[in-house]
């Protein structure tokens, strides 16, 4: 049943939608600092039953969108994600849910506090499209909050990280291996004649030439090699104690710890070769780091490493782009060993830099990037643990 466009205004202007259903589509479109941006559209179907307050209700239901969207953005986190949900209707309860955000903008006006002019009547319903802006900030304070261990004293943090940078690509060509066979027959008749003399009368004679060609094709994957870079290292490691101590932990490099019980430093091991071609460190010398760690008190130790490849074309933005590699491994002290509470595989990052411009941003660019992937899942695992 067609309905009039007379209607559609007069039902707007009085306020007597009424929500049925609500639908979401939500796509996140940019990392900016301790915010995460998102494109929200939220859709309210509605009836002619009486509801005032409709447009506000509409405002708040976008709000929730936007932190449904924060939880299925594939950068946050499953643990921080499961943490959300888990606590989704407190932080989205009217008087909360403001606090989560820095700012909204709307694509046509919208007066957020009185729900006026907010959302557009089409296809029968009533509908708000902007942008959300979430305060990780206040995110990660809430979720603190409600960790079991948010009223602990502050627990100390020692780090031990190397960041390694492509000296050399070891590029291969494609293995061919191609087959070339040749077959050949030939026949003669002979008559005999008599019983010592014979000849080749009414001989005939035929011949047969098969060819084949075919072959095939080995690939091999580009190899390459890795050289530790102390420069890098020392800013991987500082931008890695900013993350700690803007968490509540008061971090140290495990240097500190192991001078005082006459062991080799940072340095020093990777003068002696401790660290193999993949990036780990020797089993013996790993082993013997968490024993003093646990003899000194040390309550987390996070060891881990970041891998820079060299700059490429982005396809997608055509800038150039540093892909980045991060794996981190955390562990606590428990009796008389340290025991792993948190975990980041390794997983891919790019920093960006214009074309022509200088790498060393595209590597500060993923430095940060590979940083803040990894601590947040780092900590949202520790908090769901109660470990933080």
């Amino acid at each position: 049943m067609q309905i009039s466009k007379k209607w559609f205004l007069i039902f707007y202007q009085q306020s007597i939608l009424m929500m049925i259903a609500t639908v979401c589509i939500v796509v996140s479109t940019a990392v900016i600092g301790q915010e995460l941006q998102f494109k929200v559209e939220t859709r309210l179907t509605y009836s002619e039953d009486n509801n005032q307050g409709i447009r506000r209700e509409l405002i708040h239901q976008f709000k929730k969108d936007a932190l449904r969207s924060m939880m299925s953005d594939p950068k946050t986190p499953q643990t921080k994600a499961r943490m959300i949900d888990q606590h989704f209707d407190e932080m989205t309860a009217f008087d909360n849910v403001d606090k989560f955000f820095t700012k909204f903008q709307f694509r046509k006006t919208c007066d957020t506090r009185t729900g006026k002019d907010c959302g557009q009547v089409r296809d029968n319903a009533l509908i708000l499209q902007g942008m959300a802006y979430v305060s990780m900030n206040a995110i990660d304070n809430f979720l603190q909050s409600k960790s079991a261990a948010a009223f602990v004293e502050t627990s100390d943090f020692a780090t031990l990280f190397i960041a390694r940078k492509v000296s050399a690509r070891k590029v291969f060509d494609e293995k061919k291996i191609e087959i070339d066979a040749q077959e050949s027959t030939s026949s003669l008749e002979v008559v005999n004649e008599g019983d010592e003399n014979s000849t080749i009368s009414g001989g005939s004679g035929s011949s047969m030439s098969v060819k084949e060609k075919g072959g095939s094709v080995e690939l091999k994957a580009d190899t390459f090699v890795y050289e530790i870079d102390l420069g890098l290292t020392e800013a991987l490691q500082s931008a890695i104690q900013e993350t700690l101590v803007n968490a509540g932990f008061e971090p140290f490099p495990i240097d500190d710890v192991l001078y005082d019980y006459d062991m080799d430093g940072l340095e020093e091991m990777i003068l002696n070769g401790e660290f193999s071609e993949d990036g780990s460190l020797n089993r013996r010398t790993l082993a013997g780091i968490k024993k003093v760690a646990a003899e000194d008190g040390v309550t987390f130790l996070a060891i881990g490493r970041v891998d820079y490849r060299l700059g490429e074309k982005n396809p997608l933005t055509n800038d150039m782009q540093v892909p980045a590699s991060v794996s981190v491994e955390v562990v606590m002290k428990k009796g008389r060993r340290m025991r792993g509470v948190a975990v980041v595989k390794p997983t891919q990052v790019y920093g960006n830099y214009p074309i022509g411009g200088d790498d060393r941003i595209g590597l500060i660019d993923a430095q940060n990037n590979a940083v803040k992937m990894a601590m947040d899942t780092i900590v949202s695992q520790m908090q769901s643990k109660g470990l933080y």
